[in-house]
């Protein structure tokens, strides 16, 4: 063997050996570097360069056994929390102070439909809805002039922590006009907006198809259409997605049909609400409302102008449950996060029914809110199910306490107003028609206002067929409500509510650990 070669050879083991201890100290120090950061000199742990706030130091501190989860908490109980102010943090201002046409003239160019505003209807335009994405960045709104606006968020108020003394524009470049009155309209459950894919939402227009459109584009995907027994188009009254998306569920007269996303046109499953036309059974009347159940139990409910809500099975469509004894039309259903309690809203009335689906089937209490109108006032849960927030009449904000079961208090209207913790005075000069949460950031709120003017609109004759929708039924219980309001204030407000997260775990299974 080759002298040279082998001392060669021995040269590079020895090289080897020193560069494995050298990567065996780095690696040494590495580690009591990392225990040094982590462990201050009473042992506790402290946060890294990636968890510097009292969150991240929360969740390191659960057991690795254990999967944690974060939730928003609103301090607005105590007296010393409720001093503090919820912030107003962006307005459309005064822009749609105004009448329909005047309106379209002034956003003709973010429309992507041509429009001429010397053929539209010249009522109020105030807003109807407004509804937030699910990845919580951007906000859609319908108004009287049958346009829908995308509202894109700032990005610093997805900061929980940042703070700002002025209140910003919210003003809106993309703008969608259906040919008639919008009905309703809902988002894709699963949009991202990081996946264009995801990013479209769909429609119900009166006497049109249901039609879904781009996020992105503002380009139509595709329609759904249905079709009655006289060969008519029908605009559903509701439209809603199931909990992964893959069905459009749509309600009108005694009827719930299914559409699956991936076949546009006329195919669709009809579900009739009543077995025969002169019957008692089932559930009579317009479905007006659905809202699936958060638990995956495959349960949906179902409002009626009738005066009930059906909760049905995903699986078979079957009527599981009827909810009666509801004095006026249902304009809202909505399942608390857990599934076992259902909350709804009415025509005409001056409060918000929780019902125990699980065991009774009764009210379980009441909260009050001002809704002596049948113009819809939306409300809406915090994924927490800790509190309930709501438009009002009188132009507030309410937020009722719903942690707490019924059997803590007494079945008395003073009671239920214990429930009610905070209100934003005077949020509007105009009836709130809609409060929500943003479901990613629940720091943030949004709230619309206005609602019909019937002083605008005189001389008109079309003016009552244009601007009425599906609360048709009841116009005439309200129109003295309405024309005894003088101002105007058709706004889209965001709002920060003081809170803290909280953190919390549940111990994980040994099969899902492996």
């Amino acid at each position: 063997m080759d002298p040279i070669a082998t001392e060669h050879k021995v040269a590079l083991a020895e090289e080897e050996m020193e560069l494995d201890q050298q990567i065996g100290q780095e690696a040494v120090t590495t580690e009591e570097t990392r225990d040094r950061r982590t462990i201050n000199n009473d042992n506790e742990p402290v946060a890294t360069a990636g968890s510097q706030n009292k969150d991240d130091k929360a969740q390191d501190e659960i057991d690795p056994q254990q999967q944690a989860y974060r939730l928003y908490v609103y301090d607005l109980k105590t007296e010393q929390q409720q001093q503090q102010q919820c912030q107003l943090l962006s307005s459309t201002g005064t822009r749609y102070n105004t009448t329909v046409r005047k309106t379209l003239e002034n956003e003709t160019t973010l429309f992507q439909q041509k429009v001429d505003p010397s053929l539209v209807y010249d009522g109020n335009n105030h807003f109807r809805n407004a509804k937030w994405s699910p990845d919580g960045c951007c906000l859609l709104s319908n108004s009287n002039d049958n346009v829908l606006r995308l509202f894109n968020l700032p990005y610093e108020m997805l900061d929980e922590q940042a703070e700002t003394d002025t209140i910003t524009e919210l003003a809106t470049n993309f703008g969608i006009r259906e040919g008639e009155t919008v009905y309703d309209f809902a988002w894709f459950p699963s949009m991202n907006s990081q996946d264009p894919a995801t990013c479209c939402f769909i429609t119900s227009v009166r006497d049109h198809p249901m039609h879904m459109w781009d996020a992105c584009t503002g380009n139509l995907r595709a329609s759904y259409a249905v079709i009655d027994h006289r060969e008519r188009f029908v605009g559903p009254n509701v439209v809603s997605f199931n909990l992964d998306g893959s069905r459009i569920y749509c309600g009108y007269e005694n009827m719930i049909e299914i559409f699956d996303i991936q076949r546009p046109g006329q195919e669709s499953q009809k579900v009739p609400t009543i077995p025969q036309r002169r019957t008692k059974k089932g559930q009579k009347g317009i479905i007006s409302c659905l809202d699936f159940s958060p638990d995956y139990a495959g349960l949906y409910a179902a409002g009626s102008y009738s005066h009930t809500v059906g909760i049905y099975d995903e699986t078979n469509n079957e009527l599981c449950l009827k909810l009666t004894d509801i004095k006026t039309g249902v304009t809202q259903v909505k399942f608390s996060p857990d599934g076992s309690q259902l909350f709804s809203a009415s025509r005409v009335s001056n409060v918000i029914s929780c019902w125990d689906i699980r065991n009774t089937a009764e009210v379980l209490y009441e909260l009050p809110r001002p809704g002596q109108t049948s113009q819809r006032i939306v409300f809406d849960i915090d994924p927490s199910g800790k509190m309930l927030i709501t438009g009002a009449q009188d132009g507030s904000i309410l937020f009722h306490d719903i942690s707490n079961g019924p059997e803590t208090t007494a079945t008395t209207e003073n009671s239920d107003s214990s429930r009610l913790v905070r209100s934003i005075d005077h949020a509007h000069q105009d009836l709130t028609v809609c409060a929500t949460i943003n479901p990613m950031y629940p720091w943030l709120i949004a709230s619309a206002s206005g609602q019909r003017k019937y002083s605008a609109a005189a001389g008109n004759d079309d003016s009552s067929d244009e601007s009425s929708d599906d609360d048709d039924e009841d116009d005439k219980d309200d129109n003295t409500q309405h024309k005894d309001s003088n101002s105007i204030d058709n706004s889209l407000k965001l709002w920060r509510v003081p809170g803290h997260s909280e953190w919390y775990s549940y111990p994980v299974e040994q099969e899902e650990q492996q």
